[in-house]
């Protein structure tokens, strides 16, 4: 059967307060542990659909051979949109899709393969009777999931009952392991030890920028960009979930350290108040973006040279020990 995955990439990942699909993990990333395994089961067609940070993620999984799709609209709408983006966009002929969250990185490919194996519209894999990710849809399934309207996202449409699904208890803790928060990436970074039978070093590099205070933060970076992604400093405090006095506050705090405006704001009126970066403020966000991006290749090129095989992997030479 011709295979095929869907991967949501286009969140803001603003519980993690970092760019999931980039997090480390082991020599790589989050986001490529996650093509691998589907590659790995033999899906032969990978979209990720991307959007916030897409330009990034692009350049990073420039050879991986996947197609990419943005939901231009990411920040007003839920994950459903960018899956129904991504199957609307799979090639004709694709006859069971995997579509998954980029931050599930560590399910097994025995796990899919064993998916792959069940005859339903829809399988849902569990562990310890919880329903986890990657789920697996037939073409027929496809149809219904890119029709639906109603609330509560897939997992709405799934307890209506107009599909088929057929759970299926794996026995594998990856299927249930994402990296919403810090949380979650410490215990993804123990779940991968184990499975090594050891731990490896890893890069974690934050980059903060500041006068009397640091202001450029990775929380405050993004901020600024959702300003201009959303026209609102009250939606972009929104999207991030933290308060709008909060959001404030670090505008008024890079203001009064920089000396000029970063942001704007827009009484109401008949057509409604808002706020947008102004010129510096944009021109700001960029010289970050550039520097951290430049500062992060450069990083990892010093980690690999100042930390050879041997020493970030105590097994030896990365290799899992018996």
């Amino acid at each position: 059967m011709a295979v095929s995955a869907v991967i949501a990439a286009a969140g803001l990942s603003a519980r993690m307060r970092d760019f999931k699909p980039l997090l480390c993990l082991d020599s790589s990333t989050v986001i490529r542990h996650t093509i691998d395994t589907l590659r790995g089961a033999g899906a032969e067609n990978i979209l990720v659909v991307t959007g916030y940070q897409s330009a990034v993620l692009e350049r990073h999984l420039f050879d991986s051979g996947v197609m990419f799709l943005k939901n231009e609209r990411f920040a007003q709408t839920d994950m459903l949109t960018s899956l129904q983006l991504g199957l609307a966009a799979l090639p004709a002929g694709t006859e069971q899709v995997f579509v998954t969250p980029a931050d599930v990185p560590l399910v097994a490919r025995e796990t899919l393969e064993r998916m792959l194996g069940v005859e339903a519209q829809v399988v849902r894999p569990l562990y310890q009777g919880k329903g986890g990710h990657p789920l697996l849809l037939r073409a027929d399934a496809v149809e219904r999931v890119l029709d639906w309207r109603g609330p509560g996202g897939l997992k709405g449409l799934l307890s209506t009952g107009a599909l088929e699904v057929v759970p299926v208890e794996t026995g594998d803790p990856g299927v249930l392991m994402d990296a919403d928060t810090p949380e979650d990436y410490r215990r993804l970074l123990r779940y991968q030890a184990r499975l090594r039978g050891h731990g490896d070093l890893r890069l974690d590099l934050q980059v903060n920028i500041g006068m009397e205070e640091l202001f450029l933060t990775t929380e405050n970076v993004q901020l600024l960009d959702m300003i201009g992604q959303t026209g609102s400093l009250q939606s972009a405090c929104a999207c991030m979930h933290i308060s709008y006095s909060k959001g404030w506050k670090a505008i008024k705090t890079m203001e009064r350290q920089l000396g000029f405006p970063v942001a704007r704001r827009t009484a109401g009126g008949p057509e409604g108040g808002g706020s947008s970066l102004t010129e510096r403020g944009a021109e700001l966000l960029a010289c970050y973006r550039r520097f951290h991006e430049t500062l992060s290749e450069e990083a990892r090129r010093l980690f690999d040279q100042s930390f050879p095989d041997y020493l970030r992997s105590p097994g030896g030479g990365g290799e899992e020990k018996p």
